[in-house]
């Protein structure tokens, strides 16, 4: 058991390494850490900020079942072989947090951000040696970002901003360091190009800036919000990626504003992302308002082909394209009740931890929520592995200074 012990904090380490440079060898590492975490169990004792994990678990259960009322199998089997890690870091987690200390959440940070600073190493040097052996599109997103779909990888990148932050790295002028790091991590979300990470940046930036405002009640602060806003609009109107995106979506709005039926059927062969957004989840609505039991976890993507089909868009139906939000995604699969579950899931840390609020937390919750108000985020092992896997080691962490506290 002691060598266990030993080993247990630094799976946490690799699990975090490993998913970000090469996610296609993840497996055995989260194998690993099952079994090493045998070293930590101890009699659990509910704690009522365990919800969410059990509610992970529970959705992972839904899924199950949603099997039995699935027609295609073997879809539905590998979804759930996808989703695993709902059941298996909740299970680790419930049986091991009264072992946790801050040396082991630290650890799983720490490989969380030395992935990413191999990742931006390998993306920025691919992108550099791509331009001056000629190409034309090295810093777009379908080529910039190195192993990962630039919406998973993004969110990384976010993520491990705040982690370097709010690390004391014992050092003078550590400020240098955590600027540098949150700049080339901009520059790399910026090539990107992914529109939920835009969108979440912008938040968290507001957001934190307010954080800062209220917990340290520097009220007079709130005079530079007219000029941080004056500034942040004539940035991204130099920014190119953004606001051509920006022009993208208000005028595809408008366009639908005006008449939705007539838009979706003029829509037919586009292929932009924001419309092919709000096909989509018109599309998705129709099934969920069809299925509210759910149509089970094998059957998504059959449903979808076929609404795809029956309304001349063969395009999408041939490229099997999700609903692009995971709520949709859900509740196609497992019917209102299994987003409802989702819901608090991804919402329920905040509500738990509402009265001493954990930033990274809060954070972590509004950086996964918007992403998956636009992509199916839980439908990839990328996606999956690191919100169970993140999820878990934040609640551990909360858990064990709340333990500390007492």
């Amino acid at each position: 058991m002691a060598v266990l012990q030993k080993i247990f904090p630094w799976t946490l380490f690799s699990i975090g390494l490993v998913l970000i440079v090469r996610d296609q060898l993840i497996a055995p590492f989260i194998i690993l850490s099952f079994i090493a975490s045998f070293g930590f169990w101890k009699v659990p004792s509910f704690d009522k900020k365990l919800l969410p994990a059990i509610g992970l678990m529970v959705l992972f259960c839904w899924y199950l079942i949603g099997l039995s009322f699935s027609d295609n199998l073997t879809y539905g089997w590998k979804d759930i072989e996808s989703k695993l890690s709902f059941f298996l870091f909740p299970l680790i987690l419930i049986m091991t947090y009264r072992s946790w200390d801050s040396r082991i959440v630290q650890l799983m940070k720490n490989g969380i951000i030395a992935g990413v600073l191999i990742s931006m190493l390998l993306s920025f040097g691919r992108a550099f040696m791509c331009k001056i052996n000629g190409g034309e599109l090295c810093f777009r997103n379908n080529l910039f970002g190195f192993n990962m779909h630039a919406t998973y990888l993004s969110v990384i990148y976010i993520l491990s901003v705040f982690f370097v932050f709010e690390r004391k790295w014992g050092f003078k002028r550590e400020i240098l360091l955590k600027i540098a790091f949150l700049l080339v991590a901009l520059a790399g979300i910026y090539f990107m190009r992914s529109l939920s990470s835009f969108v979440a940046t912008a938040v968290l930036i507001g957001g934190s800036f307010l954080w800062f405002v209220i917990s340290n009640r520097k009220w007079t602060y709130l005079i530079l919000i007219p000029l941080a806003v004056t500034v942040g609009v004539l940035t991204i109107k130099r920014l190119p990626a953004i606001s051509g995106e920006i022009n993208t979506t208000t005028a595809i709005l408008k366009d639908y504003s005006k008449d939705p039926d007539s838009f979706i059927r003029r829509k037919v062969n586009w292929n932009e992302s924001n419309t092919v957004r709000i096909v989509v989840w018109n599309f998705s609505l129709g099934i969920i308002a069809n299925h509210p039991m759910g149509v089970g976890t094998g059957d998504v993507k059959d449903q979808l082909n076929a609404v795809y089909r029956k309304n001349g868009y063969t395009l999408f139906a041939e490229n099997q394209l999700n609903t692009h939000n995971q709520f949709f995604q859900t509740g196609i699969a497992l019917g209102i009740g299994g987003m409802i579950v989702l819901f608090l899931v991804i919402l329920g840390p905040v509500f738990l931890t509402f009265r001493k609020p954990d930033p990274i937390i809060w954070v972590f919750v509004t950086l996964i929520f918007i992403t998956c108000l636009f992509e199916s985020y839980l439908e990839r092992q990328a996606g999956i592995i690191f919100f169970s896997f993140v999820l878990v080691s934040l609640l551990a962490n909360n858990l064990f200074l709340k333990e500390d506290n007492n």
